[in-house]
């Protein structure tokens, strides 16, 4: 079995239910889950040594131990690993930790990834390390639905004195934009007649709102004072998976 993780950074679960996601919802049914933090580090940590979402009644993401790593226990499982994302603060991190998050990836890419959209070209690297490795397990970190929302056209940047409706279309608009993008990847996974489990997801969701915005709790915005503050909107998080082939 091969794995695709697919991680829409910031995507709320209620943006996601209103967009247009034909391909995403041929890989299988979107369900509400909570995220067990509101900021991008956490989250890949707990993805990354098997730890599911909250409320989906599953105790792990893959048929591996919890708590462990998960990129090394693939590894010894004969599993070529991948990741790929233009959010500088994974290679940032891992710089911080002498190298230890991202020595069992295979093939990490994020410095290469400058332009104000990346999806298509973290794709094509993406479908070229699957063709050439088997079993793979590959994460994408997609930034188009994290701010500056990308709408396959142009970004958008929402600003606290927007309304929060603009800031809902923006942000739904991105995701439409990745769906859009995400069909030649499952076209190429089906292509292989390789059995693949994909996982579709998102790490946090996000405040939108004139008052209170964004997600990042170190966040320092109005007059050095944070504006995160809880709410359900930051936890929770759609929730997809499927099998290809």
């Amino acid at each position: 079995m091969n794995y695709f993780f697919i991680c829409l950074d910031a995507c709320r679960y209620d943006v996601f239910k209103e967009a247009k996601t034909p391909n995403m919802d041929e890989i299988g049914e979107t369900q509400l889950a909570h995220s067990f933090a509101c900021f991008t580090p956490s989250t890949i940590f707990g993805y990354l040594m098997n730890f599911p979402p909250i409320g989906l009644n599953l105790g792990r993401l893959y048929p591996y131990r919890k708590w462990g790593w998960l990129p090394k226990e693939l590894r010894e499982h004969g599993y070529k690993n991948a990741i790929y994302s233009d959010n500088m603060v994974l290679p940032l991190i891992d710089l911080n930790f002498n190298g230890e998050m991202l020595k069992y990836f295979d093939e990490k890419q994020f410095l290469k990834y400058e332009k104000n959209t990346n999806i298509n070209e973290i794709l094509k690297d993406a479908i070229n390390f699957f063709q050439q490795n088997s079993p793979t397990f590959i994460f994408l970190l997609i930034m188009e639905s994290h701010t500056p929302f990308y709408n396959g056209k142009k970004s958008k940047i929402p600003y606290p004195i927007q309304r929060p409706s603009s800031m809902f279309s923006f942000q739904r608009r991105a995701v439409e934009f990745i769906d859009s993008e995400l069909k030649v990847l499952f076209d190429a996974i089906r292509e292989s007649e390789r059995k693949t489990d994909i996982i579709i997801t998102s790490d946090h969701g996000e405040l939108m709102n004139p008052i209170k915005w964004g997600h990042n709790p170190a966040d320092l915005t109005f007059y050095n004072t944070s504006r995160i503050y809880y709410s359900d909107e930051l936890f929770k998080i759609p929730f997809i998976r499927g099998k290809i082939n």
